[in-house]
């Protein structure tokens, strides 16, 4: 079947009635469930530390100034975000040189490029958000599977799409269902990101609102650009198997199975590290990157990878016996 046959009407009732069933059924409610834990747990880890400095100084008589709180939270957390975004980790503590260089780290050209990108993220925009928001786009994908392992391997399963068949296109069933799924975790991320947002601006305010949210909104588009790929890779998997469970684990395993070989084989051969770059790890978190083609970039190979997983699908769910 051509895509030139999906029928948009065909897509939107579909779509519509994924996301409802998504709402309804176990797991929508898990992915939600484990996902509103997981960002309320990571941002409890990055916040406590900072409240917990406020109110000592301030029980002690001698209130810290915000900027100095915010300093003292950036200069331990340098290394620790220069990791995640590509550098080694280096535990020790920054000595004054170290200060003095990551401050004028944008106008200094002997800095390196993860310098700069580490700078960007903790001192040009909202430093605890930034953090926030590079671990999410590490644990998002690992939750996907939870949302997007059963798109259409149970009703594979249960034939039950025979019926679906004489009204409507495989394509539309195939694409349809993707939709619903990614129009959920849409709204599950969004839900996640202003809840964090507002704690930040309302509880702590440490920032002013308008960088905050504008960051935070750049953040919420990160995350569902680095959520959709993998939707995708759930759906072809989807359709490529009868068995829901058996989907949940090879998506599981894909999906988190991939960057480890990766990373773990690279450290005996540089070579196997380039087994990452069948899923978009390596690319996500250039979403976050200071330098607005590297943005654009990671975005347009987000997409590609999505398109990717989706044509295979589609292919596995067109010759499928139904």
């Amino acid at each position: 079947m051509s895509l030139l046959h999906v029928n948009a009407r065909h897509l939107g009732l579909i779509g519509r009635n994924a996301a409802y069933h998504t709402v309804r059924g176990g797991a929508g409610i898990m992915f939600l469930l484990m996902a509103l834990v997981f960002g309320l747990f990571v941002a409890q880890i990055i916040l406590t530390p900072v409240e917990m400095m406020m109110s000592s100084a301030a029980r002690e008589g001698h209130p810290l100034p915000t900027e100095e709180v915010l300093s003292q939270i950036i200069n331990i957390a340098r290394p620790i975000v220069r990791w995640m975004v590509g550098g080694k980790l280096d535990l020790q503590p920054p000595s004054v040189e170290d200060l003095a260089k990551a401050a004028t780290s944008r106008t200094n050209p002997a800095q390196t490029p993860l310098d700069r990108w580490a700078a960007f993220l903790l001192d040009d925009r909202p430093a605890l958000m930034s953090a926030i928001l590079l671990i999410l786009m590490f644990g998002v994908p690992l939750l996907v599977p939870v949302l997007a392992f059963n798109q259409t391997s149970g009703d594979i399963q249960s034939r039950g799409l025979r019926y679906l068949l004489l009204r409507t296109e495989r394509a539309n069933i195939f694409f349809g269902r993707f939709l619903g799924t990614v129009v959920f975790s849409i709204a599950v991320l969004g839900f996640i990101v202003a809840i964090i947002t507002s704690y930040l601006n309302w509880r702590l305010r440490i920032y002013h609102s308008g960088p905050l949210w504008g960051w935070s909104f750049h953040g919420f588009l990160a995350l569902v650009l680095t959520a959709v790929p993998y939707i995708a890779l759930c759906a072809s998997i989807s359709a490529s198997v009868s068995s829901p469970f058996l989907s949940l684990i090879t998506s599981s395993l894909i999906i988190g199975g991939v960057p480890l070989f990766a990373w773990l084989g690279a450290l005996k051969w540089n070579a196997v590290g380039l087994v990452k770059l069948l899923t978009p790890w390596g690319v996500q978190q250039h979403l976050l990157h200071p330098e607005a083609s590297h943005v654009a970039g990671a975005a347009v190979l987000c997409i590609v990878y999505t398109a990717v997983y989706l044509l295979i699908g589609r292919r596995y769910f067109e010759r499928r016996d139904l």
